[in-house]
């Protein structure tokens, strides 16, 4: 097959017609995403379900009905909820992401996040749910935003809010029930920078030992007990190894499946020793191996580093299986992709300080290496000068007699490299053959 032929075969059958994926990444059978231009010139997509064939007759149709819009043959197309209020544009934004959860483009926990994020606006001023869209404002915004950092959340909180209403106004602007987003003008909160919060070496010790003591024969104990494991031997987010995120289905023989919840995407990992003993000591559980909600998974764990005296949480053992993951292999893409990061970037964001730290370590591993190497060629030089001037002493011996020694006189330009003279003469020294 020629070149040209392999590369027709990556092209789709028929222009803007795609096949679908879900969150994984896998090809969903028999579902299509059409891709086209309205008459507005926005670029839109529409799922269908059926054959290849059939999703190009529907693109077909489509694109005549935009040219008979553009032509003004046909009226052009009025949004059918009518949205007015901000409550009513949330119910109109959850419908929408509601139909892309089942359709498997999206998943639950992003809208979760949207939802607590639109009712943390409306703790601040209920007012809004039945305010017109067209009359909140980038100062309701910026008010909002005050509010939250005055009542003491994180800024990385405070703008994990923003984007949450950012999204849902950009949907009723592309909705066309707002001609401009109130969000425009609004900024980010700074933040500055601080390395992921790990524990050391004392704080691991007193971890092991709050779980040696435990009796396992208790229930609520052994979810402790095992979660701490399982975080810090996965590196896995609080509700990645929950039910229904991680169930029996998702344990291989090798292999363990873990799906996270924040990106959606599937992370592979291998067993060790212990996630092994853990997962068949976990058996009798129903569903999968952690039956449990975030909260109760939260409280187990946290109840665990309270007996040990720790003032840590489930991110923490995640940050501290990415810095033990780290210094094991020293390979920061490794762990990226251990971690599920979305960029090395981000690996290197939160691991700065450690990297910072083992620079000097660092420095002296290759200043020794450096120190070997220069040893060994200063040592193959010396013996290959030896050995050649051997050979011509026997081959010439009127190199040795009183003619041949002035002709030698000074140092030569090994005795010169090995005998750590320093100046202007032993710098201009040719080292070549």
């Amino acid at each position: 097959m020629m070149r040209g032929d392999r590369n027709k075969r990556t092209q789709p059958r028929y222009p803007g017609i795609h096949k679908a994926k879900n969150t994984a990444g896998k090809i969903v059978p028999g579902v299509y995403r059409i891709v086209f231009t309205d008459w507005q010139g926005k670029r839109r997509t529409q799922t269908h379900h059926g054959g290849e064939a059939s999703a190009a007759r529907v693109k077909r149709n489509i694109l005549a009905a935009q040219d008979e819009i553009r032509a003004g043959l046909k009226a052009s197309p009025r949004p059918k909820t009518k949205v007015t209020t901000l409550g009513q544009l949330w119910e109109a934004f959850k419908a929408d992401r509601e139909l892309s959860i089942r359709e498997g483009s999206m998943t639950e926990g992003s809208l979760d996040r949207n939802w607590h994020t639109y009712r943390a606006l409306l703790n601040y001023d209920p007012s809004l749910e039945h305010r017109r869209l067209d009359k909140i404002t980038k100062e309701d915004i910026k008010k909002f935003k005050i509010h939250r950092l005055e009542e003491g959340f994180a800024p990385e909180g405070v703008n994990t809010n923003l984007r949450g209403l950012r999204t849902i106004f950009n949907f009723a602007v592309y909705e066309e029930f707002l001609k401009k987003s109130p969000m425009k003008k609004v900024e980010a909160v700074k933040v500055t920078q601080r390395d992921a919060r790990l524990l050391n070496d004392a704080e691991r010790l007193a971890l092991r030992l709050a779980m040696e003591s435990l009796d396992l024969t208790d229930t609520y104990q052994k979810d402790a007990h095992d979660l701490t494991l399982f975080y810090l031997h996965t590196g896995c987010r609080r509700a990645d190894p929950l039910f229904p995120n991680f169930t029996w289905e998702d344990v291989g023989p090798e292999i363990i499946s873990l799906r996270q919840v924040k990106t959606g995407k599937v992370l592979e990992k291998r067993k060790s020793e212990t996630i092994r003993d853990i997962l068949e000591s976990r058996r009798g559980e129903p569903n999968g191996p952690f039956n449990l909600s975030g909260d109760e998974a939260y409280l187990r764990v946290k109840w665990l580093m309270d007996r040990a005296e720790l003032d840590a949480s489930p991110k923490d053992l995640r940050s501290t299986a990415g810095s033990r993951y780290y210094l094991a292999t020293r390979d920061i893409f490794a762990t990226s992709r251990f971690l599920g990061h979305s960029s090395v970037k981000v690996t290197e964001r939160h691991y700065m300080g450690l990297i910072q730290s083992l620079e000097l370590e660092n420095h002296e591993k290759f200043e020794n290496l450096m120190k070997s190497d220069l040893l060994f060629f200063c040592y193959s030089e010396r013996n290959h000068a030896q050995s050649r001037a051997t050979h011509l002493d026997t081959k010439n011996p009127s190199l040795t007699s009183e003619k041949g020694a002035s002709r030698r006189a000074g140092p030569t330009r090994l005795e010169l490299a090995t005998s750590g003279l320093t100046g202007r003469r032993s710098n201009q020294l040719n080292y070549g053959p």
